[in-house]
């Protein structure tokens, strides 16, 4: 079972994505882009989606439960207040690949080295950056995501997430340097 499960990882990880791909280095933005490697759709109305990416020949990864259908954000050029939703995404671990991941984000975003993702489910309110309803698998959407958004915890962060599904790709876009150090101790497994 070992080698087939080592030989399904080589095979998948042939066609998986550079995580770092899509960064644009004249603002210094780490922005990450993944692969979606298995994608569900849920009674609950909710997409899983299991997203995993290459870093120096390592396969990284996380688990992002998305509600489908989202209002649109934007009506008539104007940002719609009452679109924003709590509990619309969650980020999950997927074990080693996470672990791996958090590594990497750690390391990119200039913090202290951490080895272990959180075990935790984050959940995550969603406010819809798009004019039109969000059908996921109809094509890319755009979100901003907020954690802790009253600050309870201390963890404030906001990022963007970008899913694809017809074209198989999710993006975790920097919203701004200064949630590096939350992203990453939210992201990270509590001693």
């Amino acid at each position: 079972m070992g080698f087939l499960s080592s030989l399904f990882s080589f095979s998948q990880g042939n066609n998986l994505i550079e995580l770092t791909s899509q960064q644009e280095d004249a603002e210094g933005w780490q922005d990450l882009i993944f692969s979606i490697t298995e994608k569900e759709k849920l009674e609950t109305g909710f997409w899983r989606l299991t997203c995993k990416a290459k870093y120096e020949n390592q396969i990284v990864g996380l688990k992002i439960i998305i509600a489908d259908g989202l209002p649109p954000g934007i009506v008539n050029e104007e940002i719609d207040r009452t679109s924003f939703a709590p509990n619309a995404v969650e980020i999950q671990s997927i074990g080693k690949e996470s672990d791996k991941l958090i590594e990497i984000i750690s390391k990119l975003y200039g913090q202290p080295k951490t080895t272990e993702f959180t075990r935790e489910k984050l959940t995550f309110t969603a406010f819809p950056l798009n004019k039109e309803k969000a059908i996921l698998e109809n094509g890319r959407f755009h979100f901003k995501l907020f954690f802790d958004k009253n600050d309870e915890r201390n963890l404030y962060a906001e990022i963007f997430l970008n899913p694809d599904l017809k074209n198989g790709t999710v993006e975790l876009n920097e919203k701004d340097q200064e949630y590096r150090v939350n992203m990453v101790k939210l992201l990270s497994e509590k001693k």
